[in-house]
């Protein structure tokens, strides 16, 4: 008798339809929170899971400290991108998650954000094409930020701020359906839908 029963096998056919769309790329949005102000996590608990799609979705909702919201950031169009790879040896492997964040302009705002997120753990909540949000950042590890400014040169360069974003995970960038408290309301993380007073979408 197997004595895994906490890891039985959920393998079973990946499959993709003709004509079925995935587009690339994130949107021109993401939301953080300072790892500090995340007071409680949504969990993924591998052994309540029935199916592959349900493996790396969390369950239940961020809660923050008191006045904490999740902060907007604004990105140039077509240049954020999010990317997951494996790392570590046999039995003890993990992801590393990382997200790149193209932050318009250099001025006052931009530039006193990454000066007091350079020393912090940030935690990224990033909006595939299709609504769906997706974590850069884990209660167990920290993640860390590589920040950057361009100006540029010419008329035609980018002048732009440049968040990177890694982080460990054991899953690789967990999604997340619950609720994203922010200044201009409450959004589903499930789809980016608006949240009415009362629960309803």
């Amino acid at each position: 008798m197997s004595t895994c029963e906490d890891q039985v096998s959920l393998y079973s056919d990946v499959q993709f339809c003709q004509g079925k769309k995935s587009l690339p790329g994130i949107r021109n949005h993401v939301y953080g929170c300072s790892k500090r102000d995340i007071v409680k996590w949504p969990k993924i608990d591998r052994s309540q899971k029935a199916s592959l799609a349900e493996v790396p979705v969390y369950e239940g909702d961020f809660e923050l400290a008191a006045d904490k919201k999740w902060h907007k950031l604004d990105l140039i169009p077509n240049q954020g991108q999010l990317q997951v790879e494996s790392q570590g040896t046999y039995g003890s492997k993990t992801f590393k998650v990382t997200g790149t964040f193209n932050l318009p302009g250099t001025e006052e705002d931009a530039t006193g954000y990454i000066s007091e997120a350079n020393n912090d753990e940030m935690v990224y909540l990033v909006p595939q094409r299709n609504g769906k949000y997706r974590v850069v950042g884990s209660e167990a590890f920290t993640p860390e930020l590589t920040l950057s400014q361009d100006t540029g040169q010419a008329a035609t360069d980018t002048n732009q701020t440049t968040i990177s974003a890694e982080a460990t995970d054991e899953y690789p960038a967990p999604f997340y359906t619950g609720k994203i408290e922010t200044e201009n309301g409450d959004i589903s993380g499930a789809d980016g839908s608006i949240i009415e007073a009362g629960g309803g979408v």
